[in-house]
């Protein structure tokens, strides 16, 4: 079959929410986008994602990511909103406010030793006892014996979010093309790029963004590549719709769940390393159902709705890849985000989409250079 061969000013490969959030923010520009996705939006990290807006629950201390988190957090009303407008469709944006609880002596001390740090990196945090958590919460165990209190932290709804950024990116020059999966990056002597499909498409740019989560290092990239891998996680939800307590709760070790607005309850998560496998185990949703018994007893017992696993695009360190490649300074990285991605949506949008239009330095993102692996 003879190759095809296109030009575009920017080509982002992966339409997940990074993806989408950059095209979002460059929507007004002048500029010819192509947005590719390699099979259905969002089908690996963003449409299996719970949603949570917590940065002070993912970090273990002060630092770039919190910060970043922070910011992106502060985003997000006018983000939604501003999708909203454009789509129709409501993203369930709910600033419930986060629990983080302990149900033993071992767990208060660990969580007394995060308010430590907390207290101060926080607006509005409050370390509350076993008997004002009685009170406010009842539907949490009696086991419940201490728990810091996140008022500003929230949760959406990720599928919607993204069917919005899609709907919304309708009205403007944004091309979207689905089940294009790219397997080679290379570069041109004139300083383009050229992206090669499966379908053995030659698409040129003058820019390329590289958001294809946990799939980046399956690409053919010149040079040196940042290292991601996928992380599955399983995740559950049940239907409850007269459950009274509406913050999102974390609990130990690793468990979560989420009130949701249509009276469903997102319960999670697992993570494990099983290469590109998307499964769902009686072992692996117990490691969080199991802890539940001492939090809140009623969700066990509650109508099984709906099981699902995703991908997660992990780095060794734990923090997103943003920013040029070492080599090829139009070649952007804006990948592994983990279990951030959809609370580092709207700043990662936002700041690829300035990085693209010269608007700000790559050394801003240092932090997050890919060249921290090298």
């Amino acid at each position: 079959m003879e190759s095809k061969s296109t030009d575009w000013d920017i080509l982002i490969v992966g339409a997940g929410i990074i993806g989408c959030s950059i095209a979002w923010h460059l929507r007004s520009s002048s500029l010819k986008i192509l947005l590719l996705e390699r099979s259905e939006p969002g089908g690996l990290a963003t449409n299996a994602a719970a949603g949570i807006l917590g940065p002070l629950n993912e970090t273990s201390g002060p630092g770039p990511l919190l910060e970043l988190m922070q910011e992106s957090l502060t985003m997000y009303p006018s983000f939604v909103r501003d999708v909203q407008e454009a789509s129709g469709l409501s993203a369930d944006l709910v600033p419930s406010g986060i629990l983080s609880v302990a149900t033993s002596p071992d767990e208060d001390s660990k969580l007394q030793e995060k308010w430590k740090w907390q207290s101060s990196s926080g607006r509005g945090l409050s370390l509350m006892g076993a008997e004002e958590i009685r009170k406010l919460y009842p539907d949490l165990s009696v086991d419940v014996t201490s728990a810091i209190h996140y008022p500003h932290e929230s949760h959406v709804f990720a599928p919607r979010l993204l069917k919005g950024l899609l709907g919304g990116l309708g009205h403007f020059p944004v091309t979207f093309r689905g089940g294009t999966s790219v397997r080679r990056i290379s570069p041109e002597p004139g300083g383009a790029l050229i992206a090669e499909t499966a379908g053995r498409e030659r698409i040129r740019s003058r820019k390329i963004v590289l958001t294809p989560g946990a799939y980046l290092n399956e690409m053919d990239i010149p040079g040196p590549v940042p290292p991601v891998i996928p992380a599955n996680g399983q995740i559950l939800s049940v239907r409850i719709p007269d459950f009274s307590l509406r913050k999102v709760v974390f609990y130990p070790p690793k468990g979560y769940f989420v009130p949701k607005l249509d009276g469903t309850v997102v319960i999670g998560a697992t993570e494990e390393t099983v290469g590109f496998q998307t499964r769902v185990t009686p072992k692996g949703i117990m490691e969080f159902l199991s802890p539940l018994e001492k939090v809140c007893p009623r969700l066990l017992e509650a109508p099984l709705q709906s099981t699902w696993s995703g991908l997660r695009p992990k780095t060794p360190d734990g923090l997103p890849i943003l920013g040029p490649h070492a080599e090829l300074p139009n070649l952007i990285f804006a990948t592994g985000h983990y279990r951030n991605g959809i609370l580092l949506a709207p700043v990662t949008g936002k700041k690829i989409a300035e990085l693209l239009l010269g608007n700000l330095s790559p050394s801003l993102l240092q932090p997050f250079s890919s060249a921290r692996f090298f």
